[in-house]
This record gives C-alpha cells, sequence and structure tokens, in this order.
C-alpha cells in the first residue's frame, strides 16, 4: 500500500503537468506565461524523483529500482495523440483507402522480416484504381504496403489473405493470369547524390517503390555500400532518402540478396555470391527458396515459395541457411536463393525520441500536409522540404510510416500529432534482484514481486518542455510534453496494475497458510483431546446394543412362525 500510495502521487503530479502543457499548447500563450508555467512543470519533475528515491517501507526502497528483477526490452512505438477529422472524405481513386481522418495510418517501420519476391496470378485481373482481390502464389510472404511490377503495370498491394490465397491490390494496366509480377529492383542510379536527405532517380521505366523499402546501393563497392531506406516516392523511378554517403550516377541498386541455386536437401548450405558481396542478413533472419519455371524474373511461367530456412552465418560475400528439409522441385525450374538486407547501413528503427506533426496546408499551388518533427532531446523542430499529397504514404521523420487521409482545400489548417518513442534495449538487473517475500515456513516458499523504478528516466520523460530551443514551436514542445506524459500515465497505471495483483496473490497465499494452520490445529486438538476410556465404553456400548438388536429380532421371527401353526 506505501508503493501505490507513492505511485497514486506521482500520478497527480503528471495530471498536473499535463494540464499545464494543454495550457501552452495554445498560440495565444505569451513568452511570460509559458516560462511562468515551465517553471512549475520543473519543480514537478523533481517531485516525482524525490518521490521515487525516498518511497520506502521499514527502510526498503521501494521505487527506486533496487528491487526491479529483470526489465525486459521495450519495442519502438507511437501513439496517435490527436488527429482532425477531414471535412470532406471519400474514394479517391488512389491506391490507399480512403479515410475521414487527417492520419489514415500510422505504424513504426520495422525492416521487412522476410524478402521481397516475385508472385504469379492465379486470376486476370483488370485495369483500375479501385482495388481487386486475385489469388496469387505465395501470398502468405507478401506485405501490405508492397509494390509490384509487371512490364509497365504497377501492382499497389493493399492487404492479403493467406488463408484464401489471396492478394487485394490495385492494378495500373490488365493483367493474365500466370503473370509474374516482381517486387525486384536490379538497376543503376541516373543522378548522382550527395549524402544526407536526397532524391535518387534510377534508370529504369518503372520500379516497385514503397516508403519504407530497403535498398542497397552500390553493392560491388566495399568502401561506398550503402543501404537506406525509401522515406518517400516521387514517381515511378525516383525517391527520398537519407543516404549516408555520395553515389556517383551509374552505380547498382537492389533490393534483395539473390542467388540461382539448384535444389537442396535438409541442413546446411553455404551461398557464394562471388564477386557481386551483398549486404549480410542478421544472423537468425529467414531466408527463402523461390521456385520458376522459366527463367529468373521471366514474364511468363509460375513462380512460388518452396523452402524457407535460417541465416545462421554470413559474410559480404557469403552466406550460411540452414534448411529443416529438402527443397521440393514443383516446377523443375530454376531454384533461387533469397536473404533480406540487413544490418549494413540500414537506419536505425525510430532512433530518437520526438512527435510529428503533420498539417494540411494551401501552397498557392496545391493543397497538401505539411511534416514537422520535433526532436525531444534537443527541443528542436524541423520542416520537412517534401509535402505529402491526399493518400499518400510516407515515411519522411523517425522511421515512422504516415498514410494521409482524403484531405481537400476544405480542410486547411486541420493537424495531427503522432507521439513516438525509440525502444530501449532490455536491462540486465543482476545488481537489483526482485523483492523476496516469505510466503511460507518452509525454504524457498518465496514470492518475487518486481517493482521498477518509476522516476523520470524509466517513465520516459527526457525533457519536459513547453517552450522548446531558440526557434523551435513552441506549441509542438508543448504537443510533445503531452504525449510523454500519456505514455508515462500508462506505465504509472501498468505498475499499480502489477503491484495490485501482487498484493491480492499475497493476500491469497497469507489466507491459504491462515487455513492451513487452523485445520493442522484442530487436527492436533482432536487428537490431544480424546478420553480413551470414555470412547472405549461408547465403543462397548454400541457393540452391545448392536448384538441385542439382532437377538430381537431372530425371536420375534420365530415366534410369528408358532403363531401361523396354530391357524394351520
Amino acid at each position: 500500500m506505501v508503493a501505490d500510495g507513492a505511485l497514486s502521487t506521482t500520478t497527480q503530479i503528471l495530471l498536473r503537468i499535463r494540464s499545464l502543457a494543454v495550457e501552452a499548447a495554445s498560440a495565444i500563450e505569451s513568452p511570460t506565461d509559458r516560462a511562468n508555467l515551465q517553471a512549475e512543470i520543473d519543480q514537478l519533475v523533481l517531485e516525482v524523483n524525490r518521490i521515487s528515491q525516498n518511497t520506502n517501507f521499514n527502510g526498503v526502497p521501494l521505487l527506486d529500482g533496487s528491487h526491479s528483477g529483470f526489465v525486459p526490452a521495450q519495442s519502438a512505438s507511437l501513439t496517435v495523440t490527436a488527429n482532425s477529422v477531414l471535412a470532406t472524405a471519400g474514394p479517391s481513386g488512389t491506391p490507399t483507402s480512403a479515410s475521414a481522418f487527417l492520419l489514415a495510418c500510422a505504424v513504426v517501420n520495422t525492416l521487412p522480416p522476410y524478402p521481397t519476391f516475385t508472385v504469379t496470378l492465379e486470376q486476370n485481373a483488370l485495369a483500375s484504381t479501385v482495388p481487386q482481390t486475385v489469388k496469387v502464389t505465395s501470398s502468405s510472404y507478401i506485405v501490405p504496403g508492397m509494390v509490384f511490377t509487371a512490364g509497365n503495370a504497377v501492382v499497389h498491394v493493399l492487404g492479403t489473405d493467406p488463408a484464401a490465397g489471396t492478394m487485394t491490390a490495385t492494378f495500373s494496366q490488365a493483367l493474365a493470369s500466370n503473370s509474374i509480377v516482381n517486387a525486384f529492383i536490379n538497376d543503376t542510379t541516373a543522378t548522382a547524390v550527395s549524402a544526407g536527405v536526397a532524391v535518387m532517380t534510377l534508370s529504369g521505366t518503372a520500379q516497385p517503390l514503397y516508403a519504407g523499402e530497403v535498398l542497397q546501393i552500390d553493392p560491388t563497392n566495399f568502401t561506398n555500400n550503402d543501404v537506406v531506406v525509401v522515406q518517400k516516392v516521387l514517381g515511378p523511378t525516383s525517391f527520398v532518402a537519407d543516404f549516408s554517403k555520395a553515389h556517383p550516377a551509374g552505380v547498382p541498386v537492389y533490393n534483395i540478396n539473390y542467388e540461382g541455386v539448384g535444389a537442396l536437401g535438409p541442413g546446411y548450405a553455404v551461398f557464394n555470391f562471388g564477386a557481386i558481396p551483398v549486404d549480410a542478413p542478421i544472423d537468425g533472419t529467414p531466408a527463402y527458396i523461390e521456385e520458376t519455371a522459366g527463367a529468373f524474373g521471366s514474364a511468363t511461367g509460375l513462380t512460388e515459395v518452396v523452402n524457407e530456412g535460417t541465416v545462421v552465418a554470413s559474410t559480404p560475400t557469403t552466406e550460411t541457411v540452414y534448411f529443416s528439409r529438402a527443397t521440393p522441385n514443383l516446377f523443375g525450374g530454376n531454384f533461387t536463393l533469397m536473404s533480406s538486407l540487413g544490418d549494413g547501413n540500414v537506419p536505425v528503427v525510430s532512433p530518437l525520441d520526438g512527435t510529428i506533426k503533420l498539417q494540411v496546408v494551401n501552397t498557392g499551388v496545391s493543397i497538401a500536409v505539411q511534416e514537422t518533427f520535433y526532436d525531444t532531446a534537443t527541443q528542436t523542430s524541423t520542416v520537412s522540404p517534401f509535402l505529402i499529397a491526399p493518400n499518400e504514404t510516407s515515411m519522411l521523420f523517425d522511421g515512422v510510416i504516415t498514410t494521409t487521409g482524403n484531405f481537400t482545400s476544405a480542410d486547411v489548417g486541420v493537424t495531427s500529432y503522432i507521439k513516438v518513442h525509440q525502444a530501449t534495449a532490455a536491462i540486465s538487473a543482476a545488481s537489483n534482484p526482485a523483492l523476496n517475500v516469505l510466503s511460507g515456513s518452509e525454504e524457498g516458499e518465496t514470492v518475487a514481486m518486481g517493482i521498477p523504478a518509476v522516476n523520470t528516466q524509466t517513465l520516459r520523460l527526457s525533457t519536459l518542455t513547453v517552450i522548446g530551443a531558440p526557434g523551435a514551436d513552441p506549441t509542438l514542445a508543448a504537443q510533445d510534453t503531452i504525449g510523454q506524459i500519456d505514455f508515462a500515465l500508462q506505465q504509472l497505471l501498468n505498475d499499480r496494475a502489477y503491484i495490485g495483483a501482487a498484493v491480492v496473490r499475497l493476500s491469497e497465499d497469507g489466507t491459504n497458510d491462515d487455513r492451513a494452520a487452523m485445520e493442522f490445529q484442530s487436527s492436533e486438538s482432536s487428537i490431544r483431546d480424546a478420553n480413551v476410556g470414555t470412547e472405549t465404553t461408547a465403543f462397548t456400548q454400541a457393540q452391545v446394543e448392536t448384538q441385542i438388536g439382532t437377538s430381537v429380532l431372530a425371536k420375534a421371527d420365530a415366534l410369528t412362525e408358532v403363531m401361523l401353526e396354530l391357524f394351520r
């Protein structure tokens, strides 16, 4: 109860900070007002840490983390803290479903758990911007959001149903059954790019580009190899990405590691990529064998994923993959090993804590969404130079893939806010064991309670400000504070729920011990208090009464027989 009481106080403090941040989120507040609000916030933050350090029971600290036990890792996460309803929403004729909200979808980008594939259509598809559901091979391995091409046809995948073996997509051109659509990029750069956020154009006529896609630039150059994530698609052959190095025109670009192989039995197999080095996939990730009836990447025939293995070791030129079963030969065609681009220079997913703001603006030329990122640590805000169109998917900041709704000029000024938290590694708490409470009289009968630290660090309250750095948008700083507080309140709720559950468990354990003790005492008393003489007399009396009763019944039966003889 002591810990829960302290957490209750901390909850009230955070609610107060949140109310101050909501007040500061309005642009009508003056700099003096914001300074006064910030002064109170700073004092309340200090009190959160003081409660964490000073809360104890019988001298045992409870909330400073000294009895936290094992603390698991936290994945990158996001919370949509505000999302305006659009004045106009409806069918837009674009690959993405229309939404009544400015933010139709937001996800933290996790690099594809498997490579992109070629897929064979098993029925005809019409040329239409209206989504169609068609049967395909290997539907279990298709990711919604992927883009396929077949010649000049572009296919946008909206969803999959592995049980039915179908995908839902839009098709820019009609495709016949047995057509192969490719998600592969094996191209070269058409123009040079400099390091940093830049636009790259490929030399092909149409490419399967989509936000969140991983591409390898200049893989044959060990010193200039670069792995990037597509942030925004500008056209069939151009995209925006953050390049760690400069790249000249004419260098190769592809989005997968692949090599032609023969049929494989179960066990380990080593694949040598020779003169074309690859970005080594992370050990433990899956690799796949795909079979194509014709030549690799041909426009006719069938293609299907026929085996799955696990990468156990990899270098820039070789990959060792373990297969638990032999590769079946379905078509008598060509086999290809496919593995994901791995751990080269791939940007860390959600590297920063921060807040993303999307706002509909009128540029004088078009109605678009302007995206701004507020960095919690530096208290600075950055405006993207790239605008977002209605129903467009992009990943401009912090590894977050967003899809906008079908906004129009009637929606100018509406906004959406996304609070992002970076992933944190698991904490090894060998020096901070769980709090062990004895639950019985025997050795080892204990209940372990891991009570995490409840301070600004564990609650992810890194920088609570309603002012921001010079030049930053103070209203966005306040929105970021609101997002931090909401996350911290959820953490506190989880902690209080855990402590409450542990208290209930200890209470039930105590009740069980009390009941057992009572039963043992009752049994012991019955044995100790028994009068042997009295009990023996009662037993003898019962035996005599039983024998007398039996004798009387026997004589009554004999007398009945005598009386009946008198009437015969």
